[in-house]
């Protein structure tokens, strides 16, 4: 009788050692969030005052405290932009997009600042569109999700056949499988970003080699989006959309998706 009362009391100090840790992560999440909003409004307030610099400092400050968000990176573009960075304007307003890619204003401030650094870009075509109403995260939960239905359908009709032969049981893994052939083009048409990048270095230069003795082919241009196919000590190996390649310096290029502690999917 004894063990049981001393099991029911440890499990009671679990519990509220559980439903404390669980009240001070909320609180410093809520907190951290508060932050993040007021640099974000900071920021805004500087871009208003025409104060690039500190708009983008705050900004880059709410980032920190609070991870990544659409209006966040679209508003630093555009002090980057305003400021004649376009190569860190473009990388932002990429990154915007990715987070929210059916944005007509961030596509529009995006194609602008694609025409000031000498780039063509022509409007997505009439069929891509719905498939911007999601970004590869959200495509691949659904698809996943999908899945899982699609799978547990299929599990059950093994196990009670009798009972799914109805003309509801193959509407639904009709619906499914247009589901799951929509999910899979929705994340092969936005995988493609997981390799950008993009060109923000100044006076950057695509060598032949990975090495800062290498012979020069070509430069490239601040604000050119590359693919980022390879790196070797502080050379990334780069293909532009115009087809020109070669090794360019690792600061000057920047992926669209960062990686590690800034991942941008965490956003």
């Amino acid at each position: 009788m004894k063990s049981g009362w001393r099991m029911r009391g440890r499990l009671r100090r679990l519990w509220s050692i559980a439903a404390g840790a669980l009240l001070i992560a909320t609180w410093v999440s809520g907190a951290t969030a508060g932050q993040g909003d007021d640099l974000f409004e900071q920021g805004n307030q500087a871009y208003a005052k025409g104060n690039d610099d500190e708009a983008i400092s705050c900004y880059q400050k709410a980032i920190q405290e609070a991870g990544y968000s659409a209006p966040l990176l679209y508003n630093m573009a555009n002090a980057y932009y305003r400021k004649k960075d376009v190569g860190r304007a473009i990388l932002n307003y990429k990154r915007a997009l990715y987070l929210d890619p059916g944005n007509g204003d961030i596509q529009a401030n995006l194609a602008l600042a694609r025409k000031d650094a000498g780039q063509v870009s022509g409007p997505s075509p009439l069929w891509r569109r719905p498939f911007d109403i999601l970004n590869l995260n959200g495509w691949a939960w659904m698809l996943s999700g999908t899945f899982g239905v699609f799978s547990l359908m299929v599990l059950l009709r093994g196990i009670r056949p009798a009972g799914f032969q109805k003309r509801g049981f193959r509407v639904v893994m009709t619906a499914a499988v247009l589901l799951l052939l929509t999910g899979g083009v929705g994340v092969t048409l936005h995988i493609g970003n997981l390799g950008r990048g993009v060109v923000t270095g100044d006076h950057a230069q695509l060598r032949v080699s990975p090495f800062d003795s290498a012979a020069s082919s070509t430069p490239i241009e601040d604000g050119r989006i590359v693919r980022m196919a390879g790196t070797y000590r502080d050379y990334v190996w780069v293909r532009g959309e115009d087809g020109r390649s070669g090794w360019i310096k690792k600061d000057a290029v920047e992926p669209v998706i960062p990686a590690g502690k800034d991942d941008l999917t965490s956003g």
